[in-house]
Order: C-alpha cells, then sequence, then structure tokens
C-alpha cells in the first residue's frame, strides 16, 4: 500500500507545533490562561471538506466554545472537563475518547494538563 493511503499520527509531539496557534477556532478564555499548542500531522481538502489530525496539548484553563467543525478526539494524558450548555459535565481523563458535532456549545475546563489525538472535519 502507498504512502498516499495512510498518514500515522504518533503518539507524543514531535517537531515544532503549528506556528501562531493559540487557542482553537470558537473558544474563548472564560479563566487562567491556558496555553495551547497544536502538532498538525495530517491536513487535507477535498469537495469543500478540510481534514486535519494530530495532537493537542492545553494547560489549565477554562474556555468557552461552540464548535463550528466536527471532531473526534482521545485523550492521551491529562483530565478536561465538557460541559455542554445546559447539560451535566463529563470528566474525561487519559483513554477517554468523544465525538463534537457542529454547533455544539459549552465549555471545557483543563484541570491538568491535557494531550490529546484529534481529527477533525470543517465544510466550506
Amino acid at each position: 500500500m502507498g504512502a498516499s493511503f495512510f498518514q500515522p499520527v504518533p503518539a507524543a509531539p514531535a517537531g515544532a507545533p503549528v506556528e501562531g496557534y493559540v487557542r482553537p477556532r470558537g473558544f474563548h478564555v472564560v479563566e487562567g490562561d491556558p496555553q495551547c499548542r497544536n502538532w498538525r500531522h495530517y491536513l487535507a481538502e477535498k469537495d469543500g471538506v478540510t481534514t486535519s489530525s494530530g495532537l493537542w496539548e492545553s494547560t489549565q484553563g477554562v474556555f468557552a466554545f461552540r464548535f463550528e467543525h466536527w471532531e473526534f478526539f482521545h485523550v492521551i494524558s491529562g483530565v478536561v472537563v465538557v460541559t455542554p450548555e445546559g447539560g451535566e459535565p463529563m470528566t474525561l481523563r487519559a483513554g477517554d475518547a468523544m465525538v463534537m458535532e457542529p454547533g455544539f456549545t459549552g465549555r471545557w475546563q483543563v484541570v491538568e494538563t491535557m494531550l490529546k489525538h484529534y481529527v477533525t472535519r470543517l465544510r466550506g
């Protein structure tokens, strides 16, 4: 199978993170001064949909957010509490995974510096 059919994503950050990347689209800091880094390992656009994957890390803090994209993520380390608007908090730790649909709104509280694998899809 040729390299164009697969793209491995390392389990640990390697190399420099994406330059100028501080906070994800749609996230607004509510508490603290979380520092975020992104190691993107895959980026492709096809039929008006951009797909991206890699590793994302954030230090402690609280974000309010509205997802504009679809995302699957798997927590590698750390702890985050995700609270959907009008819903109950969900605590995610290493080994937990979640899918977020576009339009998902709520709060994202990083309790312990977290690292996650992610795959996002954004139309248009």
